[in-house]
């Protein structure tokens, strides 16, 4: 270990005299290794991430397996269940010790004049004591708060609205909140960092279920056999396992259906409807749209970004080749008196391993800033993305890899072709040495080419894609643009069934 920090302190101070190598050695690394965690720090975030509740990994929903035909009402952005489905669903699965169901909501905050929208959700009374999610004021929506003909009821608040629209006042509890016209009495505030199990998304009020036939008199879901605007989350009960639930459900799955037909479903669309499969998955992850429409770029992009940084790599590799030419000299002497190969490997194994480190050092920052700036190019006014892109497991565990994968990918390679030839040969052969003959650029040349092909693949797709979107901007809609108003028309203000 003391012949190792030998090493690192010898191969810091040879760095420290050639200042523009090492700047330009790191700073390439920097853009390689951040754009590679960026693009996973999405990946991890939309994908791989659990949600910040107590032992997600328990979690799982119950919905309709391999959907590839639905009718009717479709009103939530996770239409998976109508409520009378819930009800059969409810009394009929045996995996879940507790199960609940929510469904997602635009809420108008206004009593008048100008609409002041804010994002909803609508939950059952289970639903926060599933997730094991606790208050940071008052007391969270329960089962006593969801009752059938509950009327107007408590709602509670997220931190960042609590904070947003109330100024973090602690007297909040017991104060009224206008939810489309209904006064509702806020009963607490969640915690922060809980911005609901829809990935990507955040809600400002949390209302119950059982408001609504007050929400939508002329439209009641509750009723409504054909109306999809529910998904659930359960917590597995202990010794279950989303495999056994979802053999389960599978099992009760005709009964369920038989009991909820939609009457408006004329013979062909009922004999689709009993055709349906009930199944469980698994919800440690949450639920996302975003993950559906992006993953598949993200993978792309990831795979993009890892060519940057082998081409970053053989760059790197050609620089130390040339360095280690430089010090053909020394590397000679030194291996005449008596040092062995291996010491020599390690000595500028040692230098490689200090450029991996301020290099990943460097891209973890500057990773932190690309996801960011990704993150709010695809966020719009009217759709804006939540994602929680702090340091994990995963994370730490990507870069510490992409650290030792570049390490090895462009330093190995040259330090063993500068301690190949013994110390009798180096010195016989003068000054020609390893910096001559046919055979010695050869690494070289391998690298050169390398890093050019990747280049031209990258541009290639660069090209391509700058020609996709100048196609999207030039592509003709067939009526003017210009001088065109786009409205949202709030028809549940009128009463107006959705």
């Amino acid at each position: 270990m003391a012949s190792f920090w030998q090493s690192l302190r010898h191969a810091f101070r040879l760095l420290r005299l050639s200042p523009g190598f090492t700047i330009i050695s790191v700073l390439t690394l920097a853009l390689g290794i951040g754009a590679n965690t960026a693009i996973f720090q999405l990946i991890d975030s939309v994908r791989l991430r659990a949600i910040p509740v107590k032992n997600p990994q328990q979690l799982g929903t119950i919905r309709i397996a391999d959907r590839h035909w639905g009718s009717g009402q479709f009103s939530s952005q996770y239409s998976q269940l109508t409520f009378p489905m819930w009800e059969q669903i409810r009394k009929r699965q045996e995996g879940f010790a507790e199960i609940a169901v929510w469904s997602d909501q635009r809420f108008n905050l206004a009593t008048g004049g100008e609409v002041r929208k804010a994002k909803g959700i609508r939950v059952s009374g289970d639903f926060f004591h599933v997730l094991g999610v606790e208050p940071i004021l008052g007391r969270l929506l329960g089962p006593e708060d969801d009752q059938p003909g509950c009327g107007v009821a408590g709602a509670n608040i997220s931190y960042s609205f609590w904070q947003r629209n109330f100024a973090g006042d602690p007297s909040v509890v017991g104060k009224r909140l206008t939810l489309d016209g209904n006064s509702f009495e806020v009963l607490g505030v969640t915690p922060p960092g809980f911005n609901g199990i829809s990935v990507g998304d955040t809600f400002d009020v949390a209302a119950p279920i059982c408001v609504e036939p007050i929400l939508s008199p002329r439209n009641n879901r509750l009723t409504l056999r054909h109306a999809w605007w529910l998904a659930s989350i359960g917590r597995l009960k202990p010794g279950w396992t989303i495999a056994r639930t979802n053999a389960q459900m599978n099992a009760v799955t005709p009964a369920i259906l038989q009991e909820t037909i939609p009457p408006v479903y004329d013979a062909a669309g009922v004999k689709k409807y009993l055709e349906y499969k009930l199944g469980a998955f698994s919800a440690s992850t949450g639920f996302s749209e975003l993950r559906q429409d992006s993953e598949t770029s993200l993978w792309l992009l990831l795979g993009i970004s890892g060519l940057v940084l082998l081409i970053a790599c053989a760059n790197l590799a050609n620089l130390m080749l040339a360095r280690a030419g430089a010090r053909e000299r020394q590397i000679t002497i030194r291996r005449a008196l008596g040092a062995s190969r291996w010491r020599m490997i390690r000595d500028l194994l040692s230098e490689s391993l200090l450029l991996a480190v301020a290099g990943t050092i460097c891209g973890l920052f500057l990773a932190f800033a690309i996801s960011r700036l990704l993150v709010a190019f695809i966020s719009t006014p009217q759709s804006q993305i939540f994602l929680d892109l702090g340091m994990d497991w995963r994370l730490l565990a990507f870069t510490t890899a992409l650290a030792v994968l570049t390490t090895v990918s462009f330093g190995l390679a040259p330090a063993v072709r500068a301690t190949r030839a013994e110390p009798a040969t180096l010195l016989q052969s003068g000054s020609r040495g390893m910096s001559g003959g046919r055979e010695r650029f050869s690494l070289r040349r391998i690298l050169v080419v390398s890093q050019v092909a990747l280049s031209v693949v990258l541009l290639m797709g660069a090209l391509l894609f700058v020609r996709s979107l100048r196609n999207l901007t030039t592509l003709n809609v067939g009526f003017l643009q210009s001088g065109i108003l786009v409205t949202d028309v709030d028809f549940k203000r009128l009463q107006i069934p959705e």
